[in-house]
C-alpha cells in the first residue's frame, strides 16, 4: 500500500488530506468573518454608508448623469413638426421643375397661330411662335348662390355663406344684388343705380302728322323754284277734297290760298338715288333714276324743321309725338311726354330730348345729371 502511494506522486497520493485541510481553512475564515460582523453595530454602519452616498459625486457612484438634450429636440419636433417650404409655381428649384402650360391661340385674328408646345406660364405671348395667349381667368367663388362673388360680399359687409341678394344693407330703395350689378356702394345711400335704369318705352307713341306732303318743284325763269304741296284730305273751296298750295321759297305754305298751315319753306336740295326694276328670273336686272330731292319746311311757332322727299305721300311725317314712360320701381307710374318735357325721379331731374320713330325700333332718349339714356321699343311689323 505505501510502496503503491509512493509511486504515484504526493499530490495523488495525500489528495484527500489536502481536501480537509482546505475545508478547515474556509470554515475558520467564516467563523472570523461572522464575528467581526457580530462586533460592528448595524446603525453605525447604515449611518456611514448614508453619509458616504451623500457626499460622494456623480463619477463617484458609477452611475454617469443622462444627457437630456436629444430627448428635449425630440419633444419639440412633435409638438411643431417641420414644413416643407411651398415653391412658387412660377419658380423653379431642385425639387420642382417650373410650370408650364402648352400654347393656346388666345386670338382668333391674330396672324401668329398657336404652336402648342410647352411654355412657361404667365406668358403674354409664346416665346416660340409669337402667338398672343389667352388671359388667364380668375376663379370667383359665389358660395351661398345668390349672384354676388364671396370677395365681394366679404368686402361690403355682406355673409358669402348666406343669401342675401335681395336685402338692402343701406336702405336706399335698391336691392344689394342690383348695387352689385351697377358697382355701387351697397352700404353708401348716396351711391345707387342710376333710376333711368328702372324707365321703360311703352307703344305706342302718340303722333300728329303733317297734313301735306311735298309734290314737287318747278323752275322759274328767274332761276328761282316754286315749290308744290298738297293735302289730300283737306277741301278746297268748291267742297272738294284735295288742295295744292303753291309756294316762293321764304313764304309760307297754304297763305296765298288763304289757308294757312303754320310752315314755311326752307331750302331745297336736289339728288338721285338708281333703284332696281323687279325682273323675271333669267331676264337681265334693271334699274331706274328715281328723285329723291328734299324741301326742308320750318314752324313758325317753334322753328322746328322737317325734311321732306318729294312725291312721298304714303309715308306720314310726324310734326309732334308724345311717348309713354313707365317707371318700375316700386308702385308704376307712368309719364306722358314730349321733346322738351321734364319728370322727376326721386326727387331727380330728367329731360326728354329726343323721340324718334325708325323702321323697325321706337326710340326716346332722357337725360341727367348722370348722363343720357335711350330706351328703345320694337315696332309691331
Amino acid at each position: 500500500m505505501i510502496a503503491g502511494k509512493e509511486g504515484r506522486g504526493f499530490f495523488a497520493a495525500h489528495w484527500d488530506w489536502l481536501v480537509a485541510a482546505g475545508g478547515v481553512l474556509a470554515l475558520g475564515a467564516a467563523v472570523f468573518a461572522l464575528v467581526t460582523a457580530l462586533g460592528t453595530d448595524p446603525d453605525e454602519k447604515a449611518n456611514a454608508t448614508l453619509a458616504g452616498l451623500g457626499g460622494a459625486r456623480s463619477g463617484d457612484t458609477g452611475v454617469e448623469a443622462v444627457d437630456m438634450a436629444p430627448y428635449e429636440a425630440a419633444e419639440k419636433d412633435v409638438r411643431t413638426p417641420p414644413k416643407v417650404v411651398e415653391i412658387a409655381e412660377t419658380q423653379e428649384s431642385f425639387m420642382a421643375s417650373e410650370r408650364r402650360v402648352f400654347c393656346e391661340q388666345g386670338d382668333p385674328a391674330d396672324e401668329k397661330k398657336s404652336c402648342g408646345l410647352p411654355i412657361p406660364f404667365g406668358m403674354k405671348t409664346c416665346p416660340l411662335c409669337g402667338a398672343k395667349q389667352p388671359e388667364e381667368q380668375k376663379v370667383v367663388l359665389d358660395s351661398d348662390g345668390d349672384g354676388m362673388d364671396d370677395e365681394y360680399e366679404a368686402a361690403h359687409g355682406l355673409d358669402p355663406n348666406r343669401d342675401d341678394r335681395d336685402g338692402d344693407l343701406d336702405g336706399d330703395g335698391f336691392t344689394n344684388w342690383e348695387e352689385f350689378e351697377a358697382k355701387t356702394d351697397p352700404n353708401d345711400p348716396a351711391s345707387h343705380p342710376d333710376y333711368l335704369d328702372s324707365l321703360e318705352l311703352k307703344l305706342p307713341l302718340q303722333e300728329t302728322h303733317l297734313p301735306f306732303y311735298f309734290d314737287k318743284v318747278a323752275p322759274l325763269p328767274n332761276g328761282a323754284k316754286r315749290y308744290y304741296f298738297r293735302d289730300p284730305k283737306r277741301k278746297n273751296a268748291y267742297g272738294q277734297r284735295g288742295v295744292t298750295y303753291s309756294v316762293l321759297e321764304g313764304e309760307e305754305i297754304g297763305a296765298a290760298e288763304q289757308m294757312p298751315t303754320g310752315f314755311v319753306v326752307k331750302g331745297y336740295t336736289a339728288r338721285s338715288e338708281e333703284r332696281k326694276i323687279a325682273a323675271s328670273k333669267g331676264e337681265r336686272q334693271l334699274t331706274r333714276t328715281v328723285d329723291t330731292s328734299i324741301a326742308t319746311i320750318e314752324r313758325k311757332k317753334d322753328r322746328k324743321r322737317l325734311e321732306l322727299v318729294v312725291g312721298e305721300s304714303k309715308r306720314p311725317v310726324a310734326v309732334d309725338a308724345k311717348a309713354t314712360l313707365v317707371y318700375t320701381r316700386g308702385e308704376p307710374k307712368e309719364f306722358s311726354v314730349a321733346v322738351g318735357d321734364e319728370i322727376k325721379l326721386n326727387g331727380n331731374a330728367y329731360k326728354v330730348v329726343e323721340i324718334k320713330r325708325g323702321d323697325k325700333v321706337v326710340t326716346v332718349s332722357v337725360a341727367g345729371e348722370a348722363g343720357k339714356k335711350t330706351l328703345t321699343a320694337p315696332l309691331e311689323q
